[in-house]
């Protein structure tokens, strides 16, 4: 091909090297024309790339900042909502939120907070305001809840306040220390509500509760008590008759029960009259009581009838207590004009196969043999 290209250029009558020397220029000159235009082309496809991407970058920062935009104006509304309902829900329970930094010593009072100091919400409420509060009211709440630094789990304090007209309120204080991933308290949050009435009304119900309690077992003592003689009667000695003999048969402890009367008691009230026969049961009741023990029951069981029940002791221990008190009412039991009297005893030991009604019939039995046998006497049953 070459030699055809010679061929052709001496065929054309001008010398192969000058017609290298006609050409060569003239191809430099269109190769150069070509690679500028190459050159220029590639440079302005760079410079569109490098613009789209700027443009690219441009509108992706502006989407993302109108999106960031939205988010602040979304998080701003929220956080407006959030205080909104946390000040409708102080109005609606009387209630204040309490903040503490412990890195900056810095307070936050919420308008609830400050109303139950007195501060109304539209006040300016500056730094050193809160200190202020507190000092006046004698109350060290940055230093009692830094002394609960350590505790994770929720905390209550009470203060006692000067209220807007001078007169005391309660304030309850329950507080959370929020603990940074170090352990350290990062933030002590606390809810403050004002709670003098309901601690008013728990107290009146607690004073009313007690008085009621006290009226009850006031009614019950005077069901289970000889109204003559302050004894238990025989609905109570027969209810504690039941519960001792249980407990002697758990413990494996003794027990004795003596029944006694006042002898010719008939012919006290014959001959004095009954207002100072009732005097004569009065004083014996006395006595008896005088020589019971802690732990035992005297009571009244009808007529000029008493009962002494007697726990841990045996048959002769027993029988040695009756006669000190049938010698005490002997020798003790005169009063005014009237004689003393003397009484007659029935024992009876708690046996495996009594119940309260067979050893109550056993100890009637002694007192009968005690009776028929001259009175005055202690007598032992069987």
């Amino acid at each position: 091909m070459l030699l055809l290209g010679t061929d052709f250029i001496e065929a054309a009558g001008v010398a192969p090297l000058a017609f290298v020397a006609m050409v060569q220029p003239r191809a430099q000159i269109a190769m150069g024309e070509a690679i500028g235009t190459d050159l220029l082309l590639s440079f302005v496809l760079a410079l569109a790339v490098v613009a789209a991407a700027a443009v690219s970058g441009v509108v992706g920062t502006r989407r993302k900042l109108r999106q960031s935009a939205r988010k602040s104006r979304h998080h701003a509304e929220s956080m407006e909502e959030l205080l909104r309902t946390v000040r409708m829900a102080e109005n609606i329970a009387d209630l204040g939120v309490w903040q503490y930094d412990p890195k900056t010593g810095r307070q936050f009072w919420s308008d609830g907070m400050r109303r139950l100091f007195g501060v109304d919400h539209d006040e300016e409420f500056v730094a050193g305001d809160a200190e202020t509060l507190l000092f006046a009211n004698d109350i060290d709440l940055i230093g009692d809840v830094m002394e609960r630094s350590g505790e994770r789990l929720p905390f209550a304090l009470q203060y006692e306040i000067h209220g807007f007209e001078g007169l005391p309120r309660l304030l309850s204080v329950q507080g959370c220390n929020l603990h940074s991933q170090g352990g350290a308290v990062d933030r002590v949050v606390a809810v403050v509500r004002d709670v003098t009435d309901q601690v008013s009304r728990e107290r009146a119900l607690e004073t009313s509760r007690e008085a009621a309690m006290i009226e009850a077992r006031r009614a019950r003592e005077l069901a289970e008590t000889d109204p003559l003689t302050g004894l238990a009667n025989r609905r109570r000695v027969m209810c504690e008759l039941d519960r001792m003999i249980l407990s002697s048969r758990t413990s494996d402890e003794p027990l004795v029960l003596i029944l006694f009367d006042i002898d010719h008691f008939k012919s006290v009230n014959d001959t004095y009259g009954h207002p100072e026969g009732d005097r004569v049961l009065q004083r014996v009741a006395e006595l008896a009581h005088g020589q019971a023990r802690d732990g035992d029951l005297v009571g009244r069981i009808g007529g000029e009838e008493f009962v002494w029940i007697i726990p841990g002791v045996n048959g002769p221990q027993a029988e040695a207590l009756a006669e000190r008190l049938r010698a005490v009412v002997s020798h003790k039991s005169a009063v005014g004009a009237v004689p003393g009297v003397t009484v007659s005893a029935g024992l009876a030991v708690l046996e495996p196969s009594d119940t309260s009604l067979t050893i109550f019939s056993r100890a009637d039995a002694a007192l009968y043999d005690a009776k028929h046998a001259g009175r005055n006497l202690v007598q032992v049953a069987a």
